[in-house]
């Protein structure tokens, strides 16, 4: 296994209006289908589109949602052997991802399952030594003990810091690449400059320090290379739902191929782009060809994307 991740799996509705209603309003819906949505999760489908051997180790609910985010973990080519279902009756997460194209814009409305927290004595650490990298996404009891197992074996971490925990925090010496959002980032440093920020993370103990910027690219440090700036692609914006989890996921991909972190940072925000050129955050990841066109030639090929589109309109 290249690379597994653990975290909390999402079953998504997706729908795209080209302007949000105003209050006792209305508005007509571009787009309307389900699919699997979380951060890891998000990240390993576009590790996997990218051509790695993706895992997925989370929990489940026993009902029809938890089954559709297997079954879509598996249209999307991510190994889900090693994930655990909840008892009889419980049911997985819910979220209502609303993107508007006016504004380039979403909001989320979500909803928590009932199948529990995934714990450490559910998780097959055989699979897990399998894989080259760990991908993780909060601070729970079971992140941590990943964290800590991967480091005793050798295997490299990766975290998905989008909304500021403690757990995470507590985590960074045993982390080995931090990617954080500039949210967390604010709440973690303030305004305390990028550079200097990146210098702490470092000094805390993991080896490259990250914080992607939006639309504005991302900054990142290692201890080798120094502070680096990647800029974004431009591209015609239709949804951005998932940009932060498909970043991570191609980040991964790119430190796999032995990238240098600044290239892996660049090649990650190309990826990003082309996915927020369709709706849905999974539907427009690039594989790794059409992710290579598009950096040489700033050209979408949407052939895939169109055919995964029509898939999930056609399961709605």
């Amino acid at each position: 296994m290249d690379v597994v991740g653990i975290g909390v799996p999402m079953y998504d509705m997706v729908m795209n209006v080209s302007r949000m209603p105003e209050r006792d309003g209305a508005a007509g819906a571009n787009e309307v289908f389900f699919q699997g949505g979380g951060k890891v999760a998000t990240a390993m489908v576009a590790a996997a589109r990218l051509g790695k051997k993706a895992g997925m180790i989370a929990k489940v609910g026993a009902g029809r949602k938890g089954q559709f985010i297997l079954e879509d973990f598996r249209y999307n080519g991510v190994d889900v052997s090693a994930c655990v279902t909840g008892e009889p009756g419980t049911d997985s997460p819910f979220c209502l991802s609303l993107s508007e194209e006016e504004h380039r814009t979403r909001v989320f409305i979500g909803k928590g399952g009932t199948a529990g927290e995934l714990l450490p004595e559910e998780i097959d650490w055989d699979y897990v030594k399998s894989a080259k990298v760990l991908h993780l996404e909060n601070g729970g009891e079971a992140s941590a003990r990943a964290a800590r197992f991967a480091r005793k074996n050798g295997i490299v971490t990766v975290m998905d810091a989008d909304n500021y925990q403690e757990g995470i925090v507590r985590l960074i010496p045993w982390l080995d690449v931090f990617i954080a959002s500039e949210f967390f980032y604010r709440d973690m440093y303030g305004e305390l400059d990028y550079e200097e920020g990146c210098r702490r993370l470092l000094e805390q103990g993991v080896d490259t320090a990250i914080i992607t910027l939006g639309s504005q690219g991302s900054v990142g440090m290692t201890h080798k290379d120094g502070f680096f700036r990647t800029e974004s692609f431009q591209v015609d914006v239709r949804d951005t739902t998932g940009a932060g989890d498909v970043f991570h996921g191609a980040y991964i991909a790119g430190l796999l191929e032995g990238m240098r972190p600044k290239d892996c940072a660049r090649f990650a925000s190309a990826v990003a782009a082309v996915k927020c050129t369709c709706i849905g955050g999974r539907t427009g990841i690039p594989d790794r060809a059409a992710a290579a066109h598009f950096m040489q030639t700033g050209e979408i090929d949407r052939t895939q994307m169109n055919r995964r589109l029509s898939h999930y309109r056609e399961n709605f």
